[in-house]
């Protein structure tokens, strides 16, 4: 029994050992502060995700840093959730840039490799304000969805170690 347990450990670290740690992608766009008034700040955007029961949400701050992450709940359970809430601030995933440009809104964010590799890829994408309090982004895989607005106070500042 001892064999075979010790067989199972030594299996799993020489796979764990060939998982291989690359550098991650640079953000290319450059963090630029928004004043306009185009897209609102008091609170968040959100989506529901039907087929993964989850929210999807989507925080602007004024210094052009964006926080987006997913939680199974309303956002107000997540920040009562202070675990959950270190835990997201400190995934390189959970932040972004953006730039407002007329009416449409360029994000560039971090995502984990899919590719068995230990790096961060980024990604970049457009959302259409059709107003304030609703943001619109569609995909080539015929895919879309719509962000509505949700007034919410206090919600967590910007401060991160990933976007100077």
């Amino acid at each position: 029994m001892k064999t075979i347990l010790i067989s199972i450990i030594l299996f799993l670290v020489l796979v764990c050992s060939c998982i291989r740690t690359l550098p991650d992608e640079k953000l290319t766009m450059t963090r630029t502060p928004y004043y306009g008034n185009e897209i609102r700040f008091d609170g968040y955007y959100f989506q529901f995700l039907p087929s993964y029961n989850t929210f999807s949400n989507l925080i602007f701050y004024r210094d052009g840093v964006m926080m987006s992450f997913d939680y199974s709940n309303k956002i107000e359970d997540f920040y009562n959730n202070n675990k959950y809430v270190e835990l997201v601030r400190k995934n390189k995933d959970s932040w972004g840039v953006f730039i407002v440009k007329n009416d449409t809104i360029k994000v560039q964010e971090w995502y984990p490799n899919p590719d068995y590799v230990i790096q961060y890829l980024t990604s970049n994408y457009k959302l259409k304000i059709l107003n304030d309090t609703t943001l619109f982004i569609g995909f080539q895989n015929s895919n879309s969805a719509t962000y509505h607005f949700k007034k919410f106070s206090p919600k967590p500042d910007s401060t991160n170690v990933f976007i100077k």
